[in-house]
């Protein structure tokens, strides 16, 4: 079952030719060949419905099984859903109902064209979560956000226990195979119990902007940021003081360029950091799925104009215009973007900063001894983004977690240079007694 017809697989020179090669992982790795994809998933859903997640590794052999067993699972988790809400059991069908919209999204990640079958998960995907909501642990709303002529939805996620007044609210963007359902959790959200609203948003080239045609445009997301701010502000539970942006992965320079553009932004925290410029590896070093589902995105059909609109993204255009608090975690060997860059954009913010960099990780956090010795990463980035919201000062300042777990900080100064291979220093490498850290 093709996921999308060959013409349009064949569009990419590398995914084209590296298809045999793409095939040929997956049937040793499964779908987790490039990010722990099954995990990330299945990390927001409650605890009765992950394992079989992850036992889609066993059922995933090539690129096509993707959308077919991911769909299987959706709609599984949809009838037991419906069969308890048949019963009575609303939290269970809840649940149920949460994790089926989660698949239905997942199912879409694999297929880079507005097919019949991708429209059609997208309609269960809404569907479910319209359905979930209605047993949610916590007030969800779903909203719009004007862009050019359309609007990209999302959902306004209220704190536990809300029950008037004004709070904190982050808006939050997530990455390029994410969508709006997947980044707050079913029950007890790490950010919802730190007393934040959430306003997750899928952004033009995202999730349910899709199907509707809205597409990324570089040059434009800015004003997205604004209208996204501006949402966020007119309503009546937040605190248009307290507005915070928050994006992970693709999402920490989609952020970025929101912050940048809309200077009332309070804070701004990323994580899993795509700054490179003109994102080259991200496309020519690895997966060439990258590249086909950043095509779709954009709505680009051919490579060459791709790499033309590709041309014009460079983190440095957006470092001057960050004057508020500005927070950036980050794997020091992630694959997709050098941690070099990185650095150097954050020597040209302004505004007071902090990087968190955990020695020897990837893109992703979890998989280095350094993020599983170290401290939680998430609850470290919703716990400054709370304390930004309580206003508590902050300076500017260099920290790295090193492989046995130690956090090694140390103010930012004037400039940061990265000494490659040694995340604390060359010649801290060949001292006495070098702090522990490096490689293991």
């Amino acid at each position: 079952m093709p996921s999308v017809p060959y013409t349009t697989q064949r569009r990419v020179g590398r995914f084209r030719d590296q298809r045999w090669l793409l095939d040929a992982v997956i049937q040793v790795l499964g779908p987790e060949f490039d990010q722990s994809r099954l995990q990330y998933y299945s990390a927001p859903m409650g605890p009765d419905h992950r394992g079989p997640v992850m036992g889609l590794k066993g059922l995933i052999h090539r690129w096509d099984d993707m959308a077919r067993e991911f769909s299987r699972l959706a709609r599984r988790y949809e009838l037991q859903a419906r069969a308890a809400m048949a019963e009575g059991h609303e939290v269970t069908a809840g649940d149920g109902f949460f994790s089926a919209s989660i698949m239905y999204g997942a199912a879409q990640w694999p297929i880079f064209e507005n097919t019949e079958l991708n429209l059609a998960l997208e309609r269960k995907k809404n569907e479910c979560f319209a359905e979930f909501m209605k047993s949610a642990d916590h007030r969800i709303e779903a909203c719009e956000v004007p862009y050019g002529g359309a609007t990209c939805p999302g959902y306004l996620h209220l704190p536990i226990g809300y029950s008037g007044g004004k709070v904190p609210c982050v808006v939050m963007v997530s990455g390029m195979d994410a969508f709006k359902e997947l980044q707050v959790n079913a029950s007890a959200d790490r950010f919802l119990r730190r007393g934040m609203a959430c306003l997750m948003l899928d952004g033009p080239g995202q999730g349910s902007c899709l199907p509707r045609g809205i597409w990324y445009d570089p040059d434009r997301y800015g004003e997205f940021g604004r209208a996204a701010f501006a949402a966020a502000a007119d309503r009546p539970e937040i605190d248009a003081e307290r507005i915070m942006a928050w994006g992970l992965s693709f999402g920490s320079f989609w952020a970025t360029q929101m912050a940048a553009a809309e200077p009332r932004f309070a804070a701004c925290a990323v994580m899993y950091t795509c700054f490179q410029p003109h994102n080259w590896p991200l496309y020519e070093m690895a997966s060439p799925s990258f590249k086909q589902r950043f095509m779709y995105m954009t709505g680009v059909a051919e490579e060459e104009a791709f790499d033309a609109v590709m041309s014009e993204m460079d983190v440095m255009k957006l470092s001057a215009d960050l004057h508020m608090p500005y927070f950036v975690m980050a794997g020091e060997d992630d694959s997709l973007s050098d941690i070099g860059c990185t650095i150097e954009h954050l020597n040209h913010v302004p505004g007071p900063k902090t990087l968190v960099m955990f020695a020897g990780e990837e893109h992703g956090m979890g998989g280095s001894r350094s993020s599983q010795l170290g401290p939680p990463f998430f609850p470290m980035i919703c716990d400054w983004l709370a304390d930004r919201a309580k206003g508590k000062p902050i300076e500017s300042t260099y920290t790295v977690v090193d492989t046995t777990g130690q956090m090694h900080t140390e103010p930012w100064g004037e400039r940061r240079n990265y000494q490659y291979g040694a995340p604390l220093g060359v010649d801290q490498l060949f001292a006495d007694k070098p702090p522990a850290g490096g490689r293991s």
